[in-house]
């Protein structure tokens, strides 16, 4: 019997207590199994996504990172999306692709975007951390100027070695992000690297080989043909002297193309071990004025006795890019492109410009020479191309030019001065990203 300070316990009540106590703890092991079943499924999901991204070994990178885009938006339940790689000094991340969905809401141009880390930011926030970022009410002093609007966003670094190499970013995801979503977005990533490092490393094996091949055929087609041309005028200059005696002024051909021809296998010597260091990673890079270098190399290309050649360049400064000692070749070698096509009886016309835009500095180079099909466009620059290597012509220059542009994590492309009509001579553009 119970007392007025200890009294009687109520049966009804700790029942109904006993119950609602029951109620929570079925109701807290309800959401533990929903959401080991959820978790269940999206790490199936991603192993499907893994193994489809397998079945890929043969395809581009650059699509092999689109679907891992796509696939990563779908496990996370996010609207947006984007991926980055990191320099190799870690001071640049360049965004090379963005969702479906980004794009359409975006309206993002179809080129790399470039980020100084130094400048902060929240693209940037996941590398300054070093681990994964996640605000589920993104304040909008947050979002760059001009950026669709992001409730939502999460951004994880992915490692390689113990070092951040590239950022994979989501954002306006309906429900709030969780672990679970920082979970698949990291361990997505991350094997997606070390698939796409897989590739490289088989790709890079080809490249050695093709550029081993490429050097035999530089020396048994291209400097041989070179030789044999001298030799058959140094000949008939040979036999000119054992009839006459002499020379006369227009026997000197005899002599001038020999000298020119070897030039010309000097030159391409010359390239080969440029190519070489620049594969060898023996150029340090180092921040150049783009406009001085358009300046010393417009200031010499045209002095070529006989010709008739005006280059018109308006000197602009303070255009810093970060490439190496070899930047001046790209554009010397383009000039000497339109030299070289261009009718030594006719006037040349060259016009250089220089441009920037959101980071990036354009150089467009001009002629009115006689201009290149569109079916050849695409093959000027494909002579270090593994598989277009046998027979495409003589030398390596816009071979060699593709590729120390892309080392700059630039691009070029050919196009007509006047568009659809490409006898009105051509134009090629360089993009480079403005240096930090």
């Amino acid at each position: 019997m119970g007392s007025a300070l200890f009294p009687d316990p109520d049966p009804e009540k700790m029942a109904r207590e006993e119950l609602v106590a029951s109620f929570y703890r079925l109701k807290a092991f309800a959401e533990r199994y929903r959401r080991s079943e959820e978790a269940l499924r999206l790490d199936e999901a991603r192993l499907e996504a893994l193994l489809a991204l397998n079945d890929m070994a043969a395809s581009p990178e650059e699509d092999i990172i689109a679907y891992s885009l796509e696939e990563a938006i779908r496990l996370t339940g996010s609207k947006i999306g984007w991926m980055g790689a990191l320099s190799q000094d870690e001071k640049m991340l360049t965004m090379h692709c963005w969702s479906k969905g980004t794009k359409e809401e975006c309206n993002i141009l179809d080129r790399p975007h470039s980020i100084c880390i130094s400048g902060g930011g929240l693209w940037v926030e996941p590398i300054l951390r070093g681990k994964p970022v996640v605000y589920n009410d993104l304040s909008s002093n947050k979002i760059p100027y001009g950026h669709i609007p992001i409730k939502r966003f999460m951004g994880i670094p992915v490692y390689d070695s113990g070092r951040i190499v590239a950022v994979a970013e989501v954002g306006n995801k309906a429900s709030p992000y969780d672990r679970s979503d920082m979970r698949q977005l990291t361990l997505l990533m991350g094997s997606v690297w070390r698939i796409i490092m897989r590739k490289r490393v088989g790709k890079a094996l080809s490249e050695s080989k093709a550029q081993a091949e490429l050097y035999v055929d530089f020396m048994s087609h291209d400097i041989s043909n070179m030789n044999q041309v001298a030799m058959g005028y140094l000949e008939l200059a040979m036999e000119k002297l054992a009839d006459k005696g002499s020379l006369d002024k227009a026997d000197m051909v005899m002599l001038s193309k020999p000298m020119d021809t070897m030039r010309n296998s000097a030159k391409l010597i010359d390239n080969v071990k440029k190519l070489q260091r620049l594969r060898d990673g023996m150029l340090e890079p180092m921040v150049l004025d783009l406009g001085k270098v358009l300046q010393d190399m417009t200031a010499d290309a045209g002095s070529i006795q006989g010709r008739h050649i005006t280059i018109d360049y308006y000197p602009v400064h303070g255009r810093s890019v970060k490439a190496n000692e070899l930047l001046p070749d790209v554009f010397a070698n383009i000039l000497g492109n339109s030299i070289k096509h261009s009718s030594p009886d006719k006037p040349l016309g060259i016009v250089v410009r220089l441009s920037t835009s959101d980071q990036w500095h354009r150089v467009t180079i001009e002629d009115n020479g006689p201009g290149i099909p569109d079916d050849r466009k695409g093959k000027i620059f494909s002579r270090l191309s593994p598989g277009n290597m046998k027979h495409m012509g003589t030398g390596l220059g816009l071979g060699l030019v593709k590729t120390l542009v892309e080392s700059y994590n630039g691009r070029i492309w050919a196009e007509d001065r006047v568009p659809g009509d490409y006898r009105q001579g051509c134009r090629f553009v360089v993009e480079l990203p403005e240096a930090c």
